[in-house]
């Protein structure tokens, strides 16, 4: 809860009073609405009156469903907590983003909220690990029905190719300068495209493709919103992307968008408990047979790197070996190949095997193209670390200083905040 200042909420005082409720029966209704396990005590809405206190997600949101029933008219988030300002409580977010039924409507809420200009997600409204294992599972069901739109603007394959170059760029600026530079740009063509969704005119085979369109700008909001440090905020936009691959019906974008959940959950704390190596291996396992050989070697390159960041070593080692098989010796893929040596060269750091670490390191670093900054910057801030953990200092104020040059300017706070702690332990 937030308490920035003492004010008494007016407008839940007043409801309160014309329902004739006190606080304490406001929470005997929440607690009857609730779980036992998100059960308040009879004390707290005594805060939210009198205190200017707001609840957190998802009593917030409950408080309005049990007001709006008990009244008779709907009570919204706006009008009993939006009048105490920013930055109280949860935002309008919905609290059952992973709960909902899997359907093209909740797919399409889920979007707006994804694209929405809200009030910062705080750290503390990660999910727990159990709940986006729930929601990852989701993706592999059978699409649900989707009739086509019934709006007035007409949706041609033309559009959609331009909302997938639009995509392919901003791709490639957010690659190169980090998720600060495009993650406004991307959440206002999200808002845009759930417009489409919602007003469009257009047939099932189209509808699915707009759905996919739709999932990959989500997924980069997600990502973007995870390069700024904005894990939660990442989470949801993830899971809402989640929710459009599924109603796509292409489970290539669902395996990619749980990959993402996965990278977020074996570097910090995103995920609460969440276990990478499950979720990625079973949503692998559910889709196997329709990725590409390249799709395939990047999911599990990000399931060894998970294995190193738990310490286990074997593990690690076979599921890199079937990424390097998986990918083969295809010229055309040499980015790839960097791309998996530097993940797999991350998860040997993790283990303490500095020797190999630093040769796969230094190997993907040589290749990377420069529209792959970010990614360059980062290893180079990996490869530096394990330099300084062997003592070779010089070697790695050299490596950490280029890093610093690549970075210069670039909108990504994981570089910025892998340097600070470089130069900390350097120090």
């Amino acid at each position: 809860m937030a308490d920035l200042e003492r004010r008494r909420n007016e407008e839940l005082a007043r409801i309160l009073h014309q329902l004739g409720w006190s606080p304490e029966r406001l929470a005997r209704e929440l607690n009857a609405a609730l779980p036992p396990a998100l059960a308040i005590s009879s004390t707290a809405p005594y805060k939210w009156r009198d205190r200017g206190m707001v609840p957190r997600s998802p009593h917030d949101q409950t408080v309005c469903e049990v007001l709006s029933r008990t009244v008779g008219i709907a009570v919204t988030y706006e009008q009993l907590w939006g009048q105490m300002g920013s930055g109280r409580g949860a935002k309008i977010l919905s609290p059952r983003l992973l709960t909902d039924p899997w359907t093209a409507d909740t797919a399409q809420t889920a979007l707006r909220e994804a694209g929405a200009d809200a009030t910062p997600v705080r750290l503390t409204d990660l999910f727990r690990g159990d709940e986006l294992q729930q929601a990852a599972r989701h993706w592999a069901s059978p699409a649900p029905e989707l009739t086509g739109g019934e709006g007035a603007l007409r949706i041609a394959t033309e559009q959609l190719a331009d909302l997938r170059l639009s995509y392919d760029s901003k791709q490639r600026l957010e690659r190169a300068y980090g998720g600060g530079l495009i993650l406004d740009l991307a959440k206002a063509e999200l808002a845009m495209i759930g417009k489409l969704l919602e007003l469009g005119a257009y047939d099932e085979p189209l509808g699915r493709e707009l759905y996919g369109a739709a999932s990959r700008l989500a997924r980069l909001v997600g990502w973007a919103n995870y390069d700024l440090g904005n894990d939660a905020a990442a989470q949801r936009a993830f899971v809402a992307a989640l929710r459009a691959a599924h109603v796509s019906g292409d489970p290539r974008l669902g395996v990619s968008v749980v990959g993402c959940l996965a990278v977020q959950a074996t570097h910090n704390s995103g995920g609460r408990g969440l276990d990478a190596v499950a979720m990625l291996s079973t949503a692998l396992r559910a889709a196997d047979e329709v990725l590409t050989p390249r799709e395939r070697a990047l999911q599990l390159g990000r399931i060894a790197r998970a294995h190193g960041r738990k310490g286990e070593q074997i593990s690690a080692e076979a599921v890199a070996e079937r990424a390097f098989q998986a990918l083969g010796d295809d010229a055309e893929h040499s980015q790839e190949r960097a791309d998996l040596e530097g993940m797999v060269g991350e998860g040997y750091l993790f283990l303490g095997d500095h020797e190999r670490a630093q040769q796969l390191l230094a190997g993907a670093i040589a290749v990377l193209a420069p529209e792959r900054a970010r990614a360059k910057a980062l290893l180079m801030v990996r490869l530096a670390d394990s330099y300084l953990r062997t003592g070779e200092r010089d070697e790695a104020n050299r490596v950490a200083d280029q890093a610093r040059q690549l970075a210069a300017g670039m909108q990504s706070a994981r570089v910025a905040r892998a340097l600070r702690e470089f130069d900390s332990a350097a120090r």
